[in-house]
């Protein structure tokens, strides 16, 4: 019969102890780590403890010997003597794991024995505190590549086999792109759509198979893409951008790397990236002006007396840009910015104010208007006269 004090253990599960109490039809089972676990009566089996681990486990200062044919107890004769016996460590509560000797009137204690198993197991427990996860819409990274790699089962070396171009989207945002090959036909500029769609996060997708025919005829391929996520995210800048492929990087062998996409070694252009990436993770590639005929081209007015012409490009502003990271030249333009509209509102002589920015990959564009919409909402502004300024200007009203 189960009661207080009797060694049992679980049938549906592993493991054994001792009952420290009942009630009702519930059973509180110490186990071997010292917790108690409540289990249905119908659910543990009382056991039977080994003779041999018994007889240790009941040796005391005043506790008779078990004799030698194990019939009785028999009380001690002549001097005391040192007696051996296995303690091998408290293991389910008796059984052994230790060889010691001790001397006939000195007890075990198996309390001793279990604090000191649980305090050896805490020491090893590794306490320092887990960083804070981030809520989904504070992960902000974001890398985006381009990848050349030869096609699969090429018995050729990647700098003369086939290729295959590859979006891969290294990220937690998913991605509307664009790609085109960029064309000049008849005077006029304009571009033909490759690839398009939506890449979801942490994948990549073929955009095309160029024959080692084509890729001596590839020049510059215009890219568009916007990230996003379907719940709320931290909002990125649209990217739209030339990337000029010059057609000796595809017939270099060192060209070609080890990368962590694919197995094959790949030719490897990075389209974005976020300050969230490491340090060794390629730059943005800047992003080249559209050529655009002279003749249509507007040199730009000087200030007047109504209106107030600013120049946001990095060599009017700086007088070197050596040494300088892609983000810090786009702190130094907003700041420029910004004391020149501050002084143009507080100055409050004149009507208008633009600043030519340049067209680029339009971040300095998304921060002005960003600025503006959150320090000045009651400026109104407008893209400035092409006629005038040309592409990559915006008009600020001050009046």
């Amino acid at each position: 019969m189960i009661k207080a004090g009797s060694r049992v253990k679980f049938i549906s599960d592993t493991g054994a102890g001792i009952v420290r109490s009942i009630k009702g039809n519930i059973a509180y089972v110490e186990v071997e780590e010292g917790f108690e676990i409540p289990a249905l009566i119908s659910d543990i089996v009382e056991v039977e403890i080994e003779e041999e681990n018994a007889a240790i486990v009941k040796i005391g200062p005043s506790d008779p010997k078990p004799s030698a044919a194990g019939g009785g107890n028999t009380a001690p004769t002549g001097p005391s003597k040192r007696q051996k016996a296995t303690v091998r460590g408290l293991n389910n509560y008796g059984k052994v794991s230790l060889t010691d000797d001790y001397e006939d009137d000195e007890p075990i204690d198996l309390s001793k024995l279990r604090k000191s198993f649980v305090k050896s197991a805490e020491e090893q427990v590794d306490r320092t505190p887990a960083a804070p996860e981030k809520a989904p819409w504070e992960v902000t990274d974001y890398l985006v590549k381009l990848l050349f790699v030869p096609v699969p089962d090429s018995d050729k070396p990647a700098e003369a086999a086939d290729l295959e171009a590859w979006l891969v989207n290294d990220s937690s945002y998913t991605l509307f792109y664009n790609i085109a090959r960029r064309e000049q036909r008849g005077g006029g500029h304009f571009v033909r759509t490759i690839d398009s769609g939506t890449l979801a996060a942490d994948s990549k997708q073929k955009v095309k198979l160029y024959r080692r025919a084509e890729l001596a005829e590839i020049s510059t391929l215009h890219i568009s893409l916007l990230p996003y996520k379907p719940a709320a995210f931290v909002p990125r800048a649209t990217e739209a951008f030339d990337l000029e492929l010059h057609p000796l990087k595809f017939v270099r062998a060192s060209g070609f790397t080890e990368n962590d996409y694919f197995d094959a070694p790949a030719l490897e252009f990075t389209l974005a990236s976020s300050d969230e990436m490491s340090d060794d993770a390629a730059p943005v590639i800047p992003t080249p002006a559209p050529k655009v005929p002279k003749t249509t081209a507007p040199a730009h007015r000087k200030s007047t007396k109504d209106e107030e012409v600013v120049d946001l490009h990095a060599e009017a502003i700086l007088d070197s840009t050596e040494g300088m990271t892609p983000g810090e030249i786009l702190q130094a333009q907003l700041a420029r910015f910004a004391v020149a509209l501050d002084g143009a509102v507080k100055a409050g002589g004149q009507k208008r104010i633009v600043f030519i920015h340049g067209v680029g990959k339009g971040k300095l564009r998304y921060e002005i208007e960003k600025s503006l919409k959150r320090n000045y909402p009651k400026l109104r502004h407008q893209d400035a006269s092409f006629a005038e300024y040309g592409y990559g200007a915006i008009m600020i009203f001050l009046k």
